[in-house]
């Protein structure tokens, strides 16, 4: 009798910092797809936002392992800040099916990553190599944006799923930045490790 193959996620991001919304919402994808594990993949840097400022990718990938510290089925992937230079999915998740060779791959994106999609490296690969699930925006279904995208990319359609939208967390890495700069607390935004490094480091 075959072994049941793993079902790994991926969910990937700037995590510029990683804050409790993206906490929650690995989690609640993680319990809503079965997965056996999630890992966080920070970016090193989006060839679509070449000129965002971004702390430095190893002290953004310290604050993922720092914030899934003991959360079981959540972990930190160092593979994008390895490689260095444009992060580009595609090849990360050829890396994954070669040292994962049994596991089933889903990538995790957010709805507006549905604008640019059909501009990412190899997009016919990256849904052949792993399935796509796309959370929408609380209170919205993502439809029209990817019914969009199928129409601007035919060599998409029906090979996106849409979930449920997840909790409703109004919280960004802005938010955490822009109060880290003007000296007021990020306590209950970021997990307390995570803060500490933030200050210990002086980031942002």
């Amino acid at each position: 009798m075959a072994s049941k193959k793993e079902q790994l996620g991926i969910m990937g991001g700037t995590f510029n910092p990683i804050h409790h919304g993206h906490l929650i919402t690995a989690r609640a994808a993680k319990e809503a797809l079965n997965l056996d594990r999630l890992l966080l993949l920070p970016n090193a840097r989006s060839p679509l936002r070449m000129e965002e400022a971004l702390a430095d990718p190893q002290q953004r990938l310290e604050m993922v392992r720092l914030a899934v510290a003991g959360e079981p089925g959540l972990e930190a992937c160092d593979l994008e800040v390895r490689r260095e230079g444009a992060s580009f999915l595609v090849e990360t998740l050829r890396d994954l099916q070669l040292q994962y060779p049994d596991a089933d791959l889903t990538f995790l994106m957010g709805v507006d990553s549905l604008e640019t999609f059909d501009r990412w490296r190899e997009v016919a690969q990256i849904v052949k190599l792993a399935r796509v699930k796309v959370m929408p925006r609380p209170g919205g279904s993502g439809s029209e944006a990817l019914d969009a995208l199928e129409k601007r990319a035919p060599v998409l359609a029906g090979k996106l799923e849409l979930m449920a939208a997840g909790p409703h967390i109004e919280l960004s890495a802005t938010e955490v930045r822009n109060r880290v700069r003007a000296e007021r607390s990020i306590r209950y935004l970021v997990p307390d490790a995570v803060a500490d490094y933030i200050y210990l480091n002086k980031i942002f």
